[in-house]
């Protein structure tokens, strides 16, 4: 016994299992009933190979076979496919089979009469399949119409082919039934529609919409979009009514809402174009609110009244901008442009790139932008000029500064004071401040060390007594003349920290040996 762990894999196992019997057998069905076709028509095969006369109706029951051999693999199918074939072969096969039937029954009992009745019988039930399951839906009940107008054609070609008389009761019974199969294919073409009730509503409201749309394009009324939802709706909605009058209602929701929304749009329209007017009487060169503008029109004649209306304001914005920001902007770049004139530097270089940007600005019909842009040249020159003057006194200052410097090696000073005064020359106010004001606090720092430095040396003989009789004294006294050297050299930073390394190698000796005598 198998113990399944997932029962889904288990139902989908066993089902495949069936499917596959299923095939085998309907595979095996679809062979012998080819082969008894074959074996059925023998007789009449040969026959006509040998040139004797041959009935037609003998090839009926071999016909029967064969067609019932193709399509009873699609009978074991249990999707829509499949059951779409079938019923599309039984509406074509129904007439030709139940008129098969009536040309062999005579008025007796026998073996040829129960045989005519069971293709009866199989005519009938090929109907009956047709009907159920091809209904519904006006496109399936035409197509319907169509097979089964074939099927007729075929049935009255039996008939007519078959050589009898319509006085015998065989020939005259197939005569009936070719006719109420011909019946049968009208009313399925003109009144098995089961929407018929909503065709009709849909063509009644149709016509009416139609002349109240001729109504309104006589008046002048922007209708265009509605026209169109009509249009789309007269071609879909024969074959979907439902889908017919949903578009139906957006047009007469369309008509009512440009009839209402006609005379706003008309108000939109002339404060916009008053607002261009004015736009163009201060800038003639401004092309962007008129273009807005046209667009609205265009649309507004379209019958487009929701974006012609969104056109209109924006038509209206950028003339306002325009009306507004224009002669301000020009005003202000002017302004910048007089300022600006005989100015250099790194500085009035990046002025001079926001100014190009504010005229690009302009150009571009964004007034506002170019405002905004140049309107801060002018302060943020003044700030440069003001930072030049805080450049000079530094510079000053500086030079000054190290002119007092006695003692101090100012060569390095001197060049960094000559990069000040170039980079102020070249404009660059914060770099001058940035080196002067270097300057000075080099030499603060340097002061403030040399100062440090002539006083320790000052003391001298305490510094020696310090190390005075120790082993390393040698050491010690190399590193005061390196102190000494630095200080002869001017270089009193360097002197100072090495001043500063021997003063704290000897407390830190001092320390130990005071521990040491302590233990």
């Amino acid at each position: 016994m198998v113990t399944w762990a997932d029962a889904d894999a288990a139902v989908e196992a066993e089902r495949s299992r069936r499917i596959k019997r299923v095939e085998n057998m309907t595979l095996i069905t679809a062979l012998t009933l080819l082969l008894c076709a074959v074996w059925l028509a023998w007789p009449s095969l040969r026959s006509l190979i040998n040139g004797d006369g041959v009935l037609l109706t003998s090839f009926g029951a071999p016909l029967v076979l064969l067609i019932w051999g193709i399509f009873i693999q699609d009978l074991t199918l249990d999707d829509a496919t499949a059951r779409a074939r079938v019923a599309s072969a039984s509406t074509v096969a129904w007439p030709l089979l139940i008129c098969l039937g009536a040309l062999g029954l005579d008025q007796t009992i026998s073996n040829t009469t129960a045989g005519s009745l069971l293709i009866v019988l199989a005519g009938i039930t090929c109907r009956q399949w047709s009907h159920r399951t091809m209904r519904g839906h006006f496109g399936v009940l035409r197509y319907r119409a169509i097979l089964t107008g074939i099927g007729s054609l075929s049935a009255i070609a039996l008939t007519l082919s078959n050589g009898g008389s319509f006085t015998t009761f065989p020939v005259a019974l197939a005569g009936f039934v070719c006719l109420l199969a011909i019946v049968d294919t009208v009313y399925s073409w003109t009144v098995g529609d089961d929407q018929k009730a909503e065709r009709k509503a849909f063509r009644k409201r149709l016509d009416q919409l139609e002349h109240r749309l001729l109504e309104l394009k006589a008046q002048g009324a922007a209708v265009s979009q509605a026209a169109s939802l009509l249009t789309t709706a007269k071609e879909e909605g024969h074959l979907d009514p439902i889908y017919g009058m949903r578009l139906l209602d957006e047009s007469e929701e369309d008509m009512e809402r440009a009839l209402s929304f006609a005379d706003d749009v008309e108000i939109i329209r002339q404060d916009a174009l008053k607002s261009v007017d004015e736009a163009e009487t201060i800038a003639p060169t401004v092309k962007r609110p008129r273009k807005a503008y046209e667009m609205g029109e265009r649309e507004v004649k379209l019958g487009s009244l929701r974006e012609g209306e969104q056109l209109y304001r924006q038509a209206k914005k950028r003339a306002s901008e325009v009306i507004v920001w224009w002669a301000k902007a020009e005003s202000v770049i002017l302004e910048a442009t007089r300022a600006l004139d005989g100015k250099h530097g790194s500085g009035v270089t990046h002025l001079r790139e926001l100014l190009a940007d504010a005229k690009a600005k302009l150009a571009k019909e964004q007034p506002k932008e170019a405002y905004e842009f140049a309107v801060v040249i002018p302060s943020q020159l003044e700030a440069d000029d003001d930072a030049q003057d805080r450049a000079k006194a530094s510079i000053e200052e500086a030079k000054r500064t190290v002119a007092q410097s006695d003692g101090l090696d100012t060569s390095e000073m001197d060049e960094r004071l000559a990069q000040a005064t170039n980079a102020l020359a070249s404009g660059n106010a914060s770099q001058a401040i940035g080196l002067a004001d270097g300057v000075v606090r080099t030499v603060e720092r340097e002061r403030a060390a040399m100062d440090d430095v002539l006083r320790a040396l000052k003391q001298k003989k305490k510094l020696r007594a310090r190390y005075a009789g120790r082993d390393d004294q040698e050491t010690w006294d190399s590193m005061l003349a390196d102190i000494v050297q630095a200080a002869d050299d001017k270089a009193w930073s360097h002197s100072g920290m090495l001043l500063e390394q021997m003063t704290s190698a000897l407390d830190r000796e001092g320390h130990a040996m005071e521990e040491a005598r302590e233990l």
